[in-house]
């Protein structure tokens, strides 16, 4: 039996529409049978079996396929792919702000995302548009010149923006501006085109995704991973599990005796009608809970980790909250006040898995052969996705685990 405790830490369209919609539709469609008992696993036909068809499960399967593809890799998601908080996203692509045990996995993705559309063979909706981190008052702007310090220091390439700057950057901005930060970085994608494209690009590879099916259990032999049970009954047998279910991986590893503090929260985004293109990098607010970008189409995607209402986390279910609207609108107008000319036309949410610290669990569950974690990105791991698909393949696979990219994140940090 594995203990793992809780610690104590630091401290957040077109075509997006048409995907949003579809997205919420299927949640009432009929889930597909579990699978069947998987061949014999084989050394040197390594079978691997990832809890949750969100974007880490998504890219670690792709990776893991891509790498050797005579693995037999099988994707179970409880409801359909990026249900849950990857398509809830705001779907930044940012260092800027990043704790330092996670900078170097962040660096690493940023400099992957730029290739991703031709590696999927899809459309993600990535641009490279910068980074700015404004400050209202002083207090923020005392927070940007730390930032920017400690951030260089560590080879985060940050600009600091004055006033005028910063409306440069981004015309518009607040006349109580102060200055900001930029990344030039930084960037955007779209949550549910990068959803599907790593679904299908997963598929492409061979891998096998079962939508509407719940992992219930992972079975142990001799304290080794046997296989992955679904909600009938039926095991899927597998060297390697990779626990990547979001708000539920705690629950489910409990099932085997490893106790993680994962917490679960809804997070909601906004979208307003269109405008005439005008704000190129995402925008955030030191002090404020923000995140603002201009999609494709003109229409501004506005987050920030304001808090949904989950009814009941058994089901993959949120309710937008009233007061997170107007609290998230209030801070966005007075950010970027042309904003107080346009009219929410969407608003959803998605759970999302938090840890104490604010920042994932990730790697081998001491003292269990063949079970991988990643989980508790805490609303911000849209980012690290390509860099992350690749170290849970190398894991499962045995292959060099780039541990210098995680280091910081590893799941034995809880182990009590």
């Amino acid at each position: 039996m594995v203990g793992i405790g809780s610690a104590r830490g630091r401290h957040p369209a077109g075509r997006a529409r048409l995907q949003l919609a579809r997205r919420l539709a299927a949640r009432h469609a009929r889930p597909q049978a579990a699978p069947a008992l998987s061949a014999p696993v084989t050394p040197d036909a390594p079978s691997i079996v990832i809890v949750g068809g969100g974007l880490v499960g998504l890219s670690a399967a792709f990776h893991a396929r891509r790498a050797e593809p005579r693995a037999r890799v099988t994707v179970l998601e409880r409801a359909r792919v990026g249900d849950a908080a990857s398509g809830a996203s705001a779907a930044g692509v940012r260092v800027m702000g990043r704790a330092p045990a996670e900078r170097a996995l962040a660096l690493e993705s940023l400099s992957r995302w730029p290739e991703l559309d031709r590696e999927l063979e899809g459309k993600t909706g990535y641009r490279r548009s910068g980074g700015l981190r404004v400050a209202l008052d002083e207090a923020g702007w005392a927070e940007a010149r730390a930032t920017l310090a400690e951030q260089r220091a560590a080879g985060v390439p940050l600009e600091l923006a004055d006033a005028d700057g910063a409306r440069r950057l981004a015309p518009g901005i607040s006349l109580e501006c102060r200055g900001g930060v930029h990344c030039v970085i930084d960037g955007q994608a779209e949550a549910l085109a990068t959803v599907h494209a790593f679904a299908a690009a997963a598929r492409r590879v061979g891998v096998r995704i079962e939508e509407g099916v719940v992992a219930t259990a992972v079975v142990l032999e001799a304290a080794r991973v046997a296989a992955v049970t679904c909600g009938d009954g039926s095991p899927v047998a597998c060297d390697v599990a990779i626990v990547a279910g979001g708000a539920w991986t705690a629950p489910l590893l409990a099932k085997v005796g490893v106790r993680l503090p994962l917490r679960g929260r809804g997070l909601q985004m906004l979208l307003t009608d269109a405008a005439p293109a005008s704000l190129t990098p995402v925008v955030g607010c030191f002090g404020r809970p923000l995140s603002l970008k201009q999609l494709a189409d003109g229409a501004y995607l506005i987050g920030g980790g304001w808090p949904a209402r989950i009814p009941n986390e058994a089901v993959n279910r949120c309710e937008v909250l009233p007061e997170s609207v107007s609290g998230s609108l209030e801070v966005a107008r007075a950010v970027y006040p042309p904003l107080a000319a346009r009219a929410v036309t969407r608003s959803w949410a998605g759970i999302e898995a938090f840890t104490p610290d604010d920042l994932p669990v990730l790697g081998p569950i001491p003292g269990v052969g063949g079970l991988l974690v990643a989980a508790g990105f805490s609303g911000h791991g849209f980012a690290l996705v390509p860099a992350l698909g690749d170290v849970l393949a190398r894991l499962a696979l045995g292959l060099d685990p780039r541990a210098d990219l995680w280091r910081g994140l590893d799941v034995a940090r809880y182990a009590s």
